[in-house]
């Protein structure tokens, strides 16, 4: 089991409950080494989950997942998911069309 603790900043809060208001189904975010964006959180609605991805913790009660080649890196990290202003993002994350991007922010080391 993957222990990573995740905190949500106010102002990331906010963003999700927004999205949340017109979103097509349930939500997931999604931490992933993308093509583009490494490993920015991704906001889906109707995602399908890739097999073998854990719920590492839950963010305004919508589940974090990541895949299984992140899984070491990620045992005992502390991080924050943020939201910084990014109107001209192009990413697939449902934040982007509020002019958003959500973001991580290490708080802590592993405790190894």
């Amino acid at each position: 089991m993957i222990r990573a603790t995740v905190t949500v900043s106010g102002r990331a809060t906010e963003i999700l409950r927004r999205v949340r208001e017109t979103a097509a189904g349930p939500l997931t975010i999604s931490i992933d080494s993308g093509c583009c964006e490494g490993t920015a959180p991704h906001l889906y609605d109707n995602y399908v989950v890739p097999h073998g991805s854990v719920e590492i913790a839950r963010a305004a009660d919508i589940p974090v997942f990541i895949p299984p080649h992140f899984q070491d890196q990620y045992d005992g990290v502390r991080f924050e998911i943020d939201a910084v202003d990014d109107e001209n993002s192009d990413a697939m994350s449902l934040e982007t069309r509020l002019g958003v991007r959500l973001v991580m922010r290490h708080v802590g080391a592993r405790a190894d």
